[in-house]
C-alpha cells in the first residue's frame, strides 16, 4: 500500500490515522458515518466536496466470496443503473469513481455528497410527512416498477432529504444492498391484528414504511 503523506494538512483528517491509503489529491474532511460495511467521509476531490465510502476488508471479502463481486464496483454499478432512468436522476446521488480496485490504494467509492436530513428528522420537524413528499415517493416506486428496477425498497431506507427552494427532495445514496425480488411486507400493528384499528394494513415496500411513520407522527401530534 502507498503512504500518501506523513502528516495531514491543517483542517484535513489524517487518512493514515483512519487506516486508509489514498491517492494524491484526495483529502478527507471529516467522518460522517460508519456501519458494518465500512465508513463514510466527506472528502475533497478535484475541487469538489464528495462522499468517500471506505469498505472494511471483511465486507469486501464477503461480497467477493458470496457474490463474486467487488463491493465498491457493485455499489457504483447499482447507482448507475438507477440513473439510467431520466426520471430518477434527481433522486439519486451522482456516482463518480472507484479507487483501490487495483490494490494500490484502499478500496473506496467516490460519490456525490448528499447534504440532507433523514425522513424521521423531517417528520419530527413538521409533525408529519408532507403530502407532496409522499407523492414523490409514490412516483419513484411507480417508475421502478414500470422499468423493472430492483432494489428501490432497500435503497430508499436510508434516503436523505435535500432542501430545494421550499420543498424537500429524497435522494438515494446507499446502493450496496443486495436487491430482493419481493418487497418486504410491513407487519400490521397490534390493534390491527386484534381488529381494533380501522386503518388498513400498510402496503409492502418503502412506501408502507413511510405511511407507518406518518401514522405514528400524526398520533404523537394528536392528529390521528
Amino acid at each position: 500500500m502507498t503512504d500518501t503523506a506523513s502528516a495531514a494538512p491543517a483542517g484535513v483528517l489524517d487518512a493514515k490515522a483512519e487506516g486508509l491509503s489514498l491517492p494524491p489529491g484526495l483529502e478527507l474532511i471529516d467522518k460522517v458515518g460508519a456501519g458494518r460495511a465500512g465508513a463514510v467521509y466527506r472528502a475533497r476531490f478535484q475541487g469538489e466536496i464528495v462522499a468517500l465510502k471506505a469498505y472494511k476488508g471483511s465486507a469486501a471479502d464477503w461480497y467477493k466470496k458470496k457474490l463474486n463481486k467487488n463491493i465498491a464496483v457493485h455499489e457504483m454499478m447499482q447507482n448507475r443503473e438507477f440513473r439510467k432512468q431520466p426520471e430518477l436522476v434527481n433522486y439519486t446521488a451522482k456516482p463518480i469513481r472507484v479507487i483501490g480496485q487495483d490494490g494500490k490504494f484502499s478500496l473506496c467509492y467516490l460519490q456525490e455528497y448528499v447534504d440532507g436530513i433523514t425522513l424521521e428528522e423531517l417528520g419530527e420537524r413538521y409533525g408529519r410527512i408532507p403530502g407532496y413528499l409522499m407523492k414523490t415517493g409514490e412516483a419513484i416506486a411507480r417508475i421502478c416498477e414500470e422499468h423493472s428496477i430492483k432494489g428501490v425498497d432497500e435503497f430508499m431506507k436510508g434516503v436523505k432529504l435535500r432542501q430545494t427552494s421550499s420543498t424537500w427532495v429524497p435522494v438515494m445514496f446507499d446502493f450496496k444492498h443486495i436487491p430482493t425480488d419481493q418487497p418486504k411486507e410491513v407487519k400490521p400493528s397490534l390493534l390491527q391484528r386484534l381488529g381494533l384499528s380501522k386503518r388498513p394494513p400498510a402496503r409492502p415496500g418503502f412506501m408502507g414504511e413511510w405511511e407507518s411513520l406518518n401514522q405514528r407522527l400524526e398520533k404523537d401530534m394528536g392528529l390521528a
